[in-house]
């Protein structure tokens, strides 16, 4: 039986290592944090000194269109419908905006849904047609490669109102970066996906729960079940190739001997990790990527209030009211809190303020946009280094990228899927990838 070391227990490295366990590989998961999700984990917030609520460290916004992760928590024995809300597309925002898909076949229901939308201009509404009709006849072969969002935008004739009201919510919501900056063909990518492809692409999935008990945490029962070693708080620390071809992992439950390495783990810990087993000069590429923060504010009210599944906001930067979209959550069944919202504050420099200001600008924006009390409590989790930067010019790593000088190493991450933006989806579908390629050789370049 063939020995698998997996490296990072995110949601690629889980990907990877219930693929390889399912192709009869003897498997050890090594994950340097408490436990399993990576960066789309759980984690208890302390709202107060008497309370606290279980939330994701980021709110992650599933979609139909999110297939291979579908498929994953299923072949771990969760029913997807048990632990995840579904509705169908619903974007809304301030000045009574509001588009609904139609229960109709795509693109159908796009279309009819343009047609009922509220507080938005014909002129707009034609404008979005033809952009999509575009990517409906071509697919994302229709954006040119190199060509950044706002370039799209412009060159598609998209009005500025059209832009603000949609298209740039929809670039950060799916990219988490600018603009400016964002790869249009990746953004190309997600639109054909989501809104082209069939009815229920589009459909949000929000956890019921949290993210924890959506795949982590399933994923490391199934993987303790079939007899995979797990280790928590057991960081690796270097790798090398002994004579006998074999990868030797230094740990912190000590020596790991393995005849083939997932990498599922950020690009500075690839580089860290195979620094002198691998030419310098090919770790140069591990240095290019840039990074964007998220900051995810999580709101508590005392009362039941009728929040929102899902809202885009309006921002306010005068007042630090950077909030994009809010999701309204499940409370706790009992205790103090009534009501959970998470709003996601992504891209730029609306992440970079002190918490403790964004969280209170967050609250002032959500009570005053969306005529709610104010939150009992505004907390703000912060990850410096949530994504890439999803630009035309970022590199462009595959599975097998390293296979010609370290026979018998994978990568896996968000960041190796390069024909999507750093999401849940692109996790797991490199993880997938990264098994198959560990046990057949197979690259999938789909």
């Amino acid at each position: 039986m063939s020995e698998t070391l997996v490296v990072g227990a995110g949601w690629a490295g889980l990907a990877a290592a219930v693929g390889l366990v399912e192709r009869g590989h003897r498997v050890t998961l090594l994950e340097a944090a408490a436990g399993p999700g990576g960066r789309a984990r759980s984690l208890a917030l302390r709202l107060d000194e008497t309370t606290s609520i279980d939330v994701d460290n980021g709110q992650h916004l599933l979609i139909g269109a999110y297939r291979s992760t579908l498929a994953l928590i299923g072949r771990v024995g969760v029913d997807p419908a048990s632990v995840l809300t579904r509705s169908r597309l619903r974007l809304s925002g301030p000045g009574g905006f509001e588009l609904r898909a139609a229960p109709l076949p795509a693109p159908l229901n796009l279309g009819i849904g343009l047609l009922r939308a509220r507080g938005m201009p014909w002129g707009e509404r034609i404008a979005m047609v033809r952009a999509m009709a575009g990517l409906a006849l071509r697919g994302p072969a229709a954006v040119p490669e190199g060509m950044t969002v706002a370039q799209w935008l412009q060159a598609s004739r998209q009005p500025a109102s059209l832009a603000a009201r949609i298209w740039v919510p929809l670039c950060i919501g799916a990219l988490n970066t600018p603009p400016e900056r964002a790869c249009a063909r990746a953004f190309a990518q997600v639109l054909c996906d989501a809104l082209l492809s069939s009815a229920d692409a589009a459909d949000f999935l929000l956890p019921r729960t949290t993210l924890g008990d959506v795949l982590p945490q399933p994923a490391a029962r199934w993987l303790a079940e079939r007899g995979a070693t797990l280790h928590w708080r057991c960081a690796c620390r270097a790798l090398e190739r002994g004579s006998d071809g074999r990868w030797q992992a230094s740990t912190d439950a000590g020596p790991v001997a393995a005849d083939r390495v997932v990498l599922a783990v950020p690009p500075p810990q690839v580089r860290r990790l195979l620094a002198g087993a691998v030419p310098e000069s090919r770790l140069a590429a591990f240095d290019a990527f840039e990074h964007e923060p998220i900051a995810t504010v999580w709101l508590a009210w005392r009362e039941r209030l009728a929040l929102p599944e899902v809202v885009m906001l309006g921002e306010r930067p005068a007042e630090h009211g950077y909030g994009q979209w809010l999701f309204g959550r499940t409370p706790p069944p009992h205790g103090p809190v009534g009501s959970v919202a998470g709003v996601v504050v992504s891209a730029a420099g609306r992440a970079a303020d002190a918490s403790g200001a964004l969280a209170q600008g967050v609250a002032r924006q959500v009570a005053e946009q969306l005529a709610l009390p104010p939150p009992s409590h505004a907390r703000a989790i912060v990850e410096k280094r949530a994504t890439i930067r999803c630009s035309p010019e970022r590199p462009r790593l595959d599975t097998d990228a390293l296979a010609d000088v370290a026979p018998g190493i994978a990568l896996a991450g968000d960041w190796s899927w390069h024909r999507y933006p750093a999401t849940i989806e692109s996790a797991v579908r490199s993880g997938d990838a990264a098994a198959r390629f560990a046990a057949t050789g197979i690259v999938d370049r789909a």
